[in-house]
């Protein structure tokens, strides 16, 4: 399997620096090529949330350039993949625990990484920025780490509430905030033409799913050049909307 792929992120309107960082690596192997595809979205002020969130992505790289290879030759398992990816993030973790109570700042990330091989994807969420798959319908892939999705989860307020609440951006996992840190896994199925979108929530919070399928359906898709001018014109429809965030944004497409 090949894939259409590209990026985009903007500093945005607001903001001094782009606290938002990601990756995006791929591979010719005996299974085809594989991709990772990270996008972190770090906390804590000027430098400090950029700092965070480098240092989860480049950890990320570091890893699929130096160990992945021997993981997927000795046969692709997810369980081995986890037991990395969490040895990974924990860390990343005290790494960022470590350097913010030594200068008594608070720092964090959110981390979304996504690993395609062959005919599956494989991926990993802590936080708010997200994962969706793009087909017939938008699906979002993974579950938001916040307490306005703990309470959409209980019924204690609607979908429609929440897109008004003033406590969006209080997230109740992060990297680099606590000694432990919890993670949701996904693993599913790539099926041809379907797209994939990795996103902060400077991307999503603006968005809505229509135009998602509009500009990023795979069948509509034609090469990397593409992909990045839609995402480009999704980013500056969020900034023209008045998001505030740094805006960033992963799109890829198996063929």
């Amino acid at each position: 399997m090949q894939y259409i792929q590209s990026y985009y992120t903007d500093i945005g309107i607001k903001r001094k620096s782009n606290q938002d960082s990601l990756a995006l690596l791929k591979a010719d192997t005996e299974y085809g090529e594989v991709l990772l595809a990270v996008l972190c979205d770090g906390m804590g002020g000027y430098q400090f949330g950029e700092l965070a969130s480098k240092v989860c992505v480049k950890e990320f790289a570091r890893w699929f350039k130096n160990e992945f290879a021997a993981l997927l030759y000795n046969g692709m398992d997810f369980e081995r993949v986890k037991e990395d990816w969490k040895r990974i993030i924990e860390k990343c973790n005290n790494m960022l625990v470590d350097y913010g109570q030594q200068r008594g700042i608070n720092m964090g990330s959110t981390l979304t990484a996504f690993l395609f091989v062959d005919n599956k994807y494989y991926a990993v969420q802590i936080g708010d920025s997200r994962g969706y798959v793009i087909g017939d319908s938008v699906k979002q892939i993974t579950r938001d780490h916040s307490l306005v999705a703990s309470e959409i989860e209980k019924g204690i307020i609607s979908k429609e509430a929440a897109k008004t609440d003033n406590r969006t951006n209080i997230l109740i996992e992060c990297i680099g905030v606590t000694r432990s840190v919890n993670m949701d896994f996904y693993t599913g199925e790539v099926h041809s033409k379907d797209s994939f979108l990795l996103c902060s929530d400077g991307f999503w919070h603006r968005i809505e799913e229509e135009e998602l399928k509009r500009y990023l359906s795979g069948s509509n898709m034609n090469d990397n050049k593409q992909m990045r001018m839609h995402l480009n014109f999704l980013v500056e429809t969020v900034k023209g909307r008045g998001e505030r965030d740094n805006i960033s944004a992963i799109g890829i497409v198996p063929v």
